[in-house]
């Protein structure tokens, strides 16, 4: 996979924690005569800067199950420029009411690289979001172009309106976790143009100390946060 390089599932019916890996170069520096590096700074935290949902672009573009969010993340202290490093993820399930059936490989799974100061590249109806000092993307979404998730008999044996996961996520810089995030994902039952949806909708907010105090914000003007329902959108809340 090239450097900052992504993948989506072809048929579009995973879960997107996992698949957004990077592939850096190796460390340079190796040899007997190679002395030991000194110690390096290491950021104090990571925190949500802002949210973008694209639920209402995904299902207005015809997905039967969809979206989340893009998580713009800050790494602290920004004193400190961190562009050129990178941070990698550790997921655990916290709680869900959905089956264990309803998405794959399920929205707690995951161990990503994420390169600090990167854009994102375009994918879907998401579109490349810009390179920004100290900060780095993250990809938070369950979809499906051909399936609505609780509508389907195999994934929703039970036939539930609506069910809720919750993930921790936790952040490490050389191996020592420097900020951790609760991610949860609302699924419920909608229509749309006719057609049986699932609307998911994301929320992402801060667990770390460091990042204590924060708000989770927005991009101006880009519908940041949880995404609201379709025009026409049903289910139980």
């Amino acid at each position: 996979m090239p450097l900052f390089g992504a993948r989506e599932a072809s048929n579009g019916q995973g879960d997107d924690e996992g698949v957004e890996s990077v592939d850096g170069p190796s460390p340079v520096g190796s040899g007997s005569n190679a002395q030991p590096a000194p110690p390096r700074p290491r950021p104090t935290g990571t925190k949500v800067d802002a949210t973008t949902s694209y639920t209402q672009a995904a299902l207005q573009a015809g997905y039967l199950s969809g979206l989340g969010i893009v998580a713009r993340m800050q790494v602290l202290p920004d004193s400190t420029t961190w562009d050129g490093n990178e941070v990698v993820e550790s997921l655990q399930q916290v709680s869900s009411t959905c089956p264990d059936t309803l998405t794959r490989p399920g929205p707690c799974n995951g161990h990503s690289h994420f390169p600090i100061g990167a854009k994102l590249r375009a994918r879907g109806v998401r579109p490349e979001l810009p390179a920004t000092r100290n900060r780095f993307y993250d990809i938070h979404t369950s979809q499906s172009e051909d399936v609505s998730f609780l509508h389907d008999a195999t994934r929703n044996p039970k036939g539930i309106d609506s069910c809720e996961s919750v993930c921790r996520q936790d952040y490490s810089y050389d191996g020592v976790v420097i900020g951790s995030h609760s991610i949860r994902r609302q699924f419920r039952k909608g229509k749309l143009n006719n057609h049986d949806v699932t609307i998911i909708d994301v929320t992402k907010t801060d667990l770390a100390p460091a990042a204590a105090g924060n708000q989770q914000q927005g991009n101006p003007g880009s519908g940041g946060g949880s995404g609201s329902p379709p025009p026409g959108g049903g289910g139980k809340p």
